[in-house]
Formats: C-alpha cells, structure tokens, sequence
C-alpha cells in the first residue's frame, strides 16, 4: 500500500474508510519478506492478545511459533478502531538483506514453497478469527 513512498497508500486507506464510517476490526499485512513463516507480530488489546496467544497450539506443530505483541506493520498502521486487531506475518529473516532494495528483489528470486507457506499461514489466521471471532 505504498509503504515505501511514505505509506501514502496506507493512510488513504484509513482515511477513506473513516469518510465511509467503516469499522475495521482485523487488519493482517506481509512485508517482511516471502521466506518460510514462523508467526506473527501482534497489536491489540489485551483479550485479544491473548486470544490470538491461544492459537499458538495448533500452529506450532507448523512452526508458527512467534506470537510477539508489537507492531504489526506499516501499511495497516494508519487503522484505528476500538477494537482493531492486527497482525503481520513473521518469516524467518535471515535472509531478509539478501533481497531487501537489492538487484535480486524480483518474483524470480522468490521460492514459490515458502511463500505458498506465508500465504497458507495468513489464510490459517483469517480463518481462525472467522470461526471464532475477536474480543469485543
């Protein structure tokens, strides 16, 4: 959304969506690379930190292990709501500078397994919050 030109994109969003009254109670980004997942960074209240800690048991065997409160990410940072829950996408870094604003930071660098797995992860969470909601 537009992070790197100042989050333009992001506060866009915010802003139209407070023009249109709209209540965004879960917000999850991806930018910290596309390498093999390992949980996910947390902005929330305390209930729904915890409830979001409570899943840490089913995706632990799938090393999704990270559940760390903290900043989620920038381009969903402009989102306010009572009761927003955020998330970003955690992969394992090590190789994050390898790519990040390099000549190589193109799709054809991407292993296609690790970002099906982010994307298996982020749509395991959306799933999760479906069924069993957020607290209020």
């Amino acid at each position: 959304m537009n992070e790197e030109n100042g989050g333009r994109g992001g506060t866009k969003y915010a802003d139209l969506a407070q023009q249109n009254k709209e209540n965004h109670i879960f917000a999850l980004e991806s930018d910290c690379g596309g390498f093999s997942p390992r949980g996910f960074s947390i902005e929330a209240s305390d209930a729904n930190y915890n409830k979001m800690v409570g899943y840490k048991e089913l995706l632990a065997p799938y090393l999704l292990h990270v559940f760390d409160r903290g900043h989620a990410g920038a381009d969903i940072d402009p989102l306010k709501s009572a009761s927003i829950l955020k998330a970003g996408l955690r992969p394992d870094t090590q190789r994050y500078f390898d790519y990040h604003h390099a000549g190589n930071d193109k799709f054809d660098a991407i292993n296609k397994r690790e970002l099906e797995l982010g994307a298996a992860a982020m749509a395991t969470l959306v799933y999760l919050i479906d069924q069993n909601g957020i607290a209020p």
